[in-house]
């Protein structure tokens, strides 16, 4: 369970990674909060215990706060100030979601030789919304290896290379959305993440934002 403290913590870390492209010391931050360093090593434990963040194994230091990678993923996503790494393409349109700035994020389809653009202008996605984008992980297995899960949702130019590509690899045939649809949901998910107190979403939470997107089937349930 999840104390006011502990989401102040989580909201601290997204904001300093926003603000500089990577996260300050755990030092630095625990005493920016007023806080003693068990204290702050204390709170990410129970942070990670709840799928609030991901450690390094066998560390106190961040790995992924949703939407921002801290080490290098799929996506790499430039802003007019700075540039940020993301896992996955969802969480590229969230960062640009979360900071409320124009973006392009840079990729390849299908994480294989094909580099591929999305530009995202006012929030809206200006260059690449023809693709779309196959989750192949289902909900309930993200943070089984979450690492994992966001490497095997990838873009792709038609629902029939999505078939090829599971094909090939031996990967589950998941869930597709175009990318309008998936930056709608990016936006609803992470738009408040900077600008607003992290909050933990209960499991009825969870489920009225994808309800709101029509994420109802099978690979959207949360357990």
């Amino acid at each position: 369970m999840l104390s006011a403290e502990d989401e102040g913590v989580r909201g601290a870390i997204t904001r300093a990674i926003a603000a500089r492209g990577f996260a300050p010391s755990n030092d630095d931050l625990a005493a920016a909060l007023g806080m003693s360093l068990l204290q702050f090593e204390e709170s990410l434990e129970r942070l990670q215990a709840t799928k609030s963040l991901l450690l390094h194994p066998n560390s106190h230091k961040v790995w992924v706060a949703h939407p921002f990678a801290l080490s290098p993923g799929s996506c790499w996503v430039k802003t007019q100030t700075r540039g940020y790494w993301a896992n996955c393409l969802y969480c590229a349109l969230g960062i640009a979601a979360a900071l409320e700035r124009d973006a392009v994020i840079h990729t390849r389809l299908g994480g294989e030789s094909e580099a591929v653009e999305f530009e995202i202008r006012n929030g809206e996605v200006v260059r690449g919304a023809e693709h779309v984008f196959h989750l192949s992980t289902p909900v309930a297995r993200w943070w089984d290896n979450v690492i994992y899960a966001c490497a095997s949702f990838q873009p792709f130019r038609s629902e029939s290379d999505v078939n090829d590509w599971c094909d090939r690899h031996a990967m589950p045939f998941g869930h597709v959305m175009t990318i309008p649809e998936l930056a709608a949901f990016a936006r609803d998910w992470y738009g408040e993440y900077v600008n607003k107190p992290w909050h933990k979403r209960t499991a009825e939470e969870i489920r009225i934002v994808f309800e709101r997107h029509g994420l109802v089937s099978p690979f959207w349930r949360i357990g």
